[in-house]
């Protein structure tokens, strides 16, 4: 059995949104993309192995961010996707949104509550979560919450997870880690997980590398605070 869980999330879209005052064109991204990988510490190097083949026969050296309509994308996704399907303890899901047409809260300046990029992105989270959880279990009794580097205080740190622990309806994560996705390969890959479903989030098709992941569409969503 395995000792630990690790869920790697990672967001494709920016938490911003304004309206240009004289067009009414969204001024920033008009959608946003929060994608989770989970594996254990038996599953995660899979993983591991899989980025050192693609670097090997590719010579790839630099950070993955190949473009998702790009055949390398393919290469570097395809083997974790047939690795998945054979339940090898690797786990993936997305939530996405449309900006104009979102129902929640955080968002927009004119919502039920204040506007604010940090909560939008924690409800966001727990959204994913919850839809994480309520398709796949934890492989060992605990899981660390691994989030790509973002400016957050130890405050907003622990108020998130406080958040979780309220509100969520699954386990609290034993650690909330923060880290630069230049030197974590889980990061990378959850990066292009987010970013080949933001296509989706804008009425475009997912990659066919990325098919395993769970997908949920949580522009009308209302009931969670």
């Amino acid at each position: 059995m395995a000792k630990n869980d690790f869920i790697f999330v990672d967001e494709s879209g920016d938490t911003g949104y304004a309206l240009n005052p004289d067009t009414g064109e969204l001024l920033s991204k008009s959608y946003y993309v929060l994608a989770a990988l989970h594996v254990s510490d038996d599953s995660i190097r899979l993983i591991n192995h899989c980025v050192a083949t693609f670097r090997f026969y590719t010579g790839f050296n630099r950070e993955l961010k190949p473009p998702p309509e790009q055949e390398v994308f393919d290469r570097l996704m395809g083997p974790i996707q047939e690795l998945a399907i054979q339940d090898s303890g690797i786990f993936a899901s997305v939530v996405y949104l449309d900006k104009k047409a979102y129902t929640g809260n955080y968002l927009k300046a004119d919502g039920l509550r204040p506007q604010s990029a940090l909560y939008f992105r924690n409800r966001v989270l727990r959204c994913l979560l919850e839809s994480h959880f309520s398709n796949y279990s934890l492989m060992s009794q605990q899981y660390e919450l691994v989030l790509d580097r973002i400016d957050m205080t130890v405050g907003q740190v622990e108020g998130l997870r406080g958040y979780l622990r309220e509100r969520g309806n699954f386990q609290e994560p034993r650690y909330i880690t923060h880290a630069d996705s230049m030197y974590v390969e889980g990061l990378q890959i959850v990066d292009n997980i987010a970013r080949g479903f933001k296509n989706l989030a804008t009425g475009g098709d997912v990659p066919q590398s990325l098919l395993f992941a769970n997908s949920r569409d949580i522009t009308e969503d209302r009931n969670v605070g």
